[in-house]
């Protein structure tokens, strides 16, 4: 009843007239925390927050509660989710772990994929954050990438393993990109041959050594990989491939690479 009196007070004439950003992002938030929609308030506040234009005074958590409370209780307006997109892809440098989960959750919630904000600076922004993450947000990242599998839209991939990818696919290769296995690992690319055999190819920038040794959980991905899965691993160190300068060289490189199991 006390939500509901404050939800009506605020709708009516001149109810957010004094409202900063914050304030708005903190009472969309209450709401949804509480568990209470009140379809008049979260209409208000996203026709105020678009039609005002202030998007740039928003900081990151204000956007992110801004539209995770909106996702929460089912408000998902495209004009105020699209105004929102260019004002947080200029601000993932500033997001935590929790602001980006909570951001691809709510635009997943308004099956807006976002090709402008959800792209490699987006990726990488996760990428950065990725020892952070909590089990809720993990899962929540998990229902924004079944998001893209649902619309068909993969998000943009990194263009070294796009490079790779491609250059195995131009070899007429049998391979599926990104796919999740058994173990729970996800796979850059999982090569098919005859009789059953598969092998996975992971495509490893920067983020996956150090000093240009395998990290611990590069190692142990590969590993679990080979022995859960049953599924070789075969690793495309971003120093040796940045190195290649033509199509011919790199499918060389590849054929070496893999002893002549995929090319």
């Amino acid at each position: 009843e006390l939500f509901e009196k404050i939800g009506n007070h605020v709708v009516g004439p001149g109810g957010l007239g004094s409202f900063k950003p914050r304030d708005l992002s903190n009472t969309a938030w209450a709401f949804a925390t509480a568990g209470v929609s009140h379809p008049e308030l979260f209409k208000k506040i996203g026709h105020h927050v678009a039609e005002q234009g202030c998007f740039d005074s928003f900081k990151p958590q204000e956007l992110s509660n801004t539209v995770w409370a909106c996702a929460t209780v089912g408000y998902t307006d495209e004009r105020l989710f699209s105004a929102f997109a260019p004002v947080i892809g200029s601000k993932l440098d500033e997001c935590s772990e929790q602001e980006l989960t909570n951001i691809a959750w709510a635009y997943s919630v308004a099956n807006l994929p976002r090709q402008d904000l959800f792209n490699e600076g987006y990726v990488g922004a996760l990428a950065s954050n990725e020892k952070d993450f909590s089990v809720k947000e993990l899962a929540q990242l998990h229902q924004w990438q079944l998001l893209q599998q649902e619309l068909k839209y993969g998000v943009e991939l990194p263009q070294l393993q796009n490079d790779v990818v491609g250059e195995l696919r131009a070899a007429g290769v049998d391979l599926e990109e990104e796919v999740l296995l058994g173990s729970g690992y996800r796979i850059d690319a999982l090569v098919k041959f005859g009789g059953g055999r598969r092998v996975a190819v992971e495509v490893d920038g920067p983020s996956h050594f150090i000093d240009r040794r395998p990290a611990g959980r590069t190692t142990l991905k590969h590993r679990q990989v080979a022995t859960l899965d049953r599924i070789e691993v075969v690793s495309v160190p971003y120093w040796e491939w940045d190195v290649l300068e033509n199509s011919e060289m790199k499918q060389h490189y590849l054929r070496e690479l893999s002893k002549g199991q995929i090319l």
